[in-house]
């Protein structure tokens, strides 16, 4: 099973779109991992983590197809993560569905409200919306399950970040997230993950309220160590980057090398 890195930046994307600062000159005159789209994860070809206005983009770009897609785990509803307007494009007229596919949303109250403002009727678009509650697990079929955990972000809404257990092992997906709230430590005591992704939009920012910059990424992975959640050669990867942060991709491969971890670019695929 495969997970695949669709999109590494954070809300505006690296370059940021209409920016002049140096990390995005500098990213444009680079390419290649230094160019990044809005976070969105794949795991296998039926779960989607977050949807964001990246998605399509990355469909194309890595030659994927969507019609297989069964959930969507959503972490909160700013636009960077969840982009509904786009299944829209699931109704009649504009997409052929396969008979028998159905597109469950998961996510807070927040996420089903903005799904509802721009799709009302979903049974035209054969999809809905389950709302996920923190800490209760949710069915995503042969042998998958995801549990969200409370994150410490958009505290008005009640973010969460998303923990799968495969068939080959569990992957937490965490970024949008400061410092973890104790009770999403607690739950991950123990889970021996085989893929962790953290938040590290702030770069050389030392943040860890809403986000972590990359020094605070250091320490929330060595406190997976010490609680036992990081099964043996795991894979830790930085990710939700920020040209705020000040970071290029080869001074994060710099900072984090040492400390056994791997900052994710666009395309990015790790099997499980």
């Amino acid at each position: 099973m495969t997970v695949r890195i669709l999109g590494s930046a954070a809300a505006e994307g690296v370059p940021a779109i209409f920016c002049v600062c140096e990390v995005c000159r500098e990213a444009r005159r680079r390419g290649g991992p230094n160019i990044r789209r809005r976070c969105t994860y794949l795991i296998g070809d039926r779960v989607m983590i977050d949807f964001g206005p990246d998605a399509y983009g990355a469909m194309i770009s890595f030659g994927l197809d969507y019609s297989r897609l069964e959930h969507l785990l959503i972490s909160h509803s700013h636009q960077d993560h969840w982009y509904p307007q786009d299944l829209f494009f699931r109704r009649p007229g504009f997409s052929v569905v396969a008979e028998g596919n159905h597109l469950a949303v998961h996510g807070n109250a927040s996420v089903g409200a903005r799904l509802a403002q721009g799709v009302s009727e979903t049974d035209r678009y054969a999809l809905s919306f389950q709302q996920a509650r923190a800490f209760v697990e949710v069915d995503l079929g042969e042998g998958m399950t995801a549990v969200p955990l409370p994150a410490n972000h958009a505290h008005e809404q009640e973010a969460f970040i998303w923990l799968v257990h495969t068939p080959k092992g569990a992957v937490l997906f965490g970024n949008d997230t400061g410092w973890c709230p104790a009770e999403t430590w607690d739950f991950l005591a123990g889970q021996q993950l085989r893929i962790v992704i953290l938040d590290s939009t702030s770069g050389r920012i030392p943040a860890r309220e809403g986000h972590m910059g990359a020094a605070v990424v250091v320490e929330a992975r060595d406190m997976l160590e010490k609680i036992g959640a990081l099964a043996p050669g795991a894979w830790v990867l930085a990710n939700h980057f920020s040209h705020n942060g000040g970071m290029l991709h080869e001074e994060l491969e710099e900072f984090f090398g040492p400390h056994d971890i791997r900052p994710a670019y666009d395309g990015m695929a790790l099997t499980l």
